[in-house]
């Protein structure tokens, strides 16, 4: 039997509403799924939860093609409960849950440990052994089960699908305004302070070097305004993704994450950051000197402060 995890207020349900799904990001697309099972759940009764799943299935049937994610499983948990679920159970994907057919997952998973009594899922949902199953498969396993399938419509911003593969693409090209429609919110990066090579502040702005998680999406090379959190304030922020063209050249320099905080001059070494990606501002140069950098670096921060 497959081992959960779980973050619930009822732990003793007797009937649920569950969608389910890996829920990267939980974009407006889901935000959709997750409405629909709140208000499910708030006309019956029942609990409303969440059953998503880590890792992503592209890790183990492609691993070489897993894709950066856009959240951590913390994020996705806290984000699943902001958006009205009370319960998130967490089912490891391995080549056990793979293997169930349709059936054994439907009763498995969604009748005998969830007792569903309202399943929520996109029209085009697929689960089971070789995505064998789908909306209409569900549906009459419900009549045999005692659940009742409710269908949810993809949405579209202005024509765009909300997909969590759409979102990556717009961020891996630095659109973080374009990710945020989709999102529904600002797209943001939290790690570790951690020490780098300490040339920012050697040229008047010492930035916050941060070290993502492994395996999460970080934006397209670029400068971005944002905001910083950090210690219970936020600050705004000029954000640095890059190699460092002028400071660092060749093949060989590391990408890195920094942010310069404006109106700050803590030590924060070691600390938890939030960064907050508001607007793309300009991509990465190299310069001829590094005045030249300092003068471009002066006109980005003004940008920010003047949010222009």
């Amino acid at each position: 039997m497959e081992r959960s995890r779980s973050t619930t207020t009822h732990l003793n349900a007797s009937e649920r509403a569950v969608t389910m799904g890996v829920f990267d990001g939980v974009h407006r697309g889901h935000q959709a799924l997750l409405a629909e099972t709140v208000r499910v759940a708030d006309a019956h009764g029942y609990a409303p939860t969440a059953l998503t799943f880590d890792p992503h299935p592209s890790a183990l049937f492609a691993p070489a093609r897993t894709p950066l994610l856009l959240s951590t499983m913390d994020e996705r948990t806290a984000l699943l409960r902001k958006h009205g679920v009370t319960d998130v159970i967490i089912a490891p994907f391995d080549r056990a849950l793979a293997a169930l057919t349709p059936d054994e997952f439907v009763k498995q998973w969604l009748v005998d440990r969830l007792r569903a009594r309202f399943v929520i899922v996109g029209d085009d949902f697929r689960f089971g052994c070789d995505r064998s199953g789908d909306t209409a498969f569900l549906r009459r396993a419900g009549q045999t089960h005692g659940f009742e399938t409710v269908t949810v419509a993809p949405v579209f911003v202005d024509g765009v699908p909300c997909r969590s593969t759409i979102i990556r693409q717009m961020l891996t090209g630095g659109q973080v305004e374009s990710a945020q429609t989709l999102l529904g919110r600002p797209f943001t990066l939290t790690g570790t302070i951690a020490h780098g090579r300490k040339l920012g502040r050697t040229i008047g702005f010492p930035t916050a070097n941060l070290q993502t998680a492994p395996g999460i999406l970080v934006p397209g090379a670029g400068v971005y305004a944002g905001r910083a959190t950090v210690a219970g304030a936020t600050h705004l922020a000029a954000i640095s993704i890059g190699t460092n063209p002028t400071v660092t050249p060749g093949a060989d320099a590391l990408r890195t994450v920094e942010a310069f905080l404006l109106d700050f001059g803590g030590d924060i070494y070691g600390e938890t950051l939030t960064i907050t990606f508001d607007r793309f501002l300009r991509g990465t140069e190299k310069y001829d000197s590094l005045d030249t950098l300092v003068a471009q670096m002066h006109r980005d921060v003004a940008r920010v402060r003047n949010k222009a």
